[in-house]
């Protein structure tokens, strides 16, 4: 089994909105329903899990959003990791033997391809995610605020999601970092730590995360295109 974890816990605090930000409307339809639907239409992923804050999982049901695929429902934790491993609890209990294919809820501009193939090479490698090459020159800064050095652009890979694993290593390397209390918002960053290298690739820069005002026009323009 192949599982769609669509990680949607947080509260939209930086959007400044009266609802959370993956309910917002894009292009007249949630946000949130149009990465759902990505992904019920993807031949390779079998079911859905969907992690929402407690005080939204009654609210998805006034969406009127009904997915052809089997879609759980989990409740969400305090911080993303937390909510990961509370949607990887749950497919891991479903089948210990499958794949997950984590993403963040307020990425709707996903494409089917991409999801395609993190599947394939996660099937081969391992583990998968996809991503970008930055178009600008990065810098490092010190504390003081000064420059610190140039980062070689041609060795950045700027990380998106989907990402794919194994459900149960992904769960495991979880388990283990959050025993060692190390705050995280990557989950290749938990998994290379206790396994071994993701096999990255590239996604569109399409793909972008919804988190402000400024995103969501931005998205809004890249439907017309």
């Amino acid at each position: 089994m192949v599982y769609g974890l669509i990680v949607s816990g947080g509260k939209g605090i930086r959007m400044g909105s009266e609802i959370p930000k993956q309910f917002l409307p894009l292009g007249g339809i949630p946000v949130l329903i149009r990465t759902l639907m990505i992904f019920d239409a993807c031949p390779q992923v079998d079911a859905l899990v969907l992690v929402l804050p407690e005080a939204y999982l009654e609210y998805f049901d006034t969406l009127g959003y009904s997915p052809n695929k089997p879609l759980y429902r989990v409740k969400a934790g305090e911080e993303r990791q937390d909510s990961v491993r509370h949607g990887l609890e749950l497919i891991v209990e479903l089948d210990p033997e499958s794949l997950v294919l984590i993403h963040d809820g307020v990425r709707p501009l996903v494409s089917p391809e991409v999801l395609e193939t993190g599947v394939r090479l996660a099937m081969i490698h391992g583990a998968a995610a996809c991503g970008v090459k930055p178009k600008d020159t990065v810098k490092e800064m010190g504390s003081d605020g000064l420059s610190a050095g140039t980062l070689d652009r041609a060795k950045l890979f700027l990380i998106h999601t989907p990402q794919v694993f194994q459900s149960a290593q992904i769960l495991s390397a979880h388990r283990k970092i959050l025993l060692e209390g190390i705050p995280v918002t990557d989950d290749t960053t938990v998994f290379e730590r206790y396994y071994y290298p993701v096999r990255l690739f590239e996604d569109s820069y399409a793909n972008i995360k919804i988190t402000t005002v400024e995103d969501l026009i931005m998205a809004e323009a890249l439907l017309k295109v």
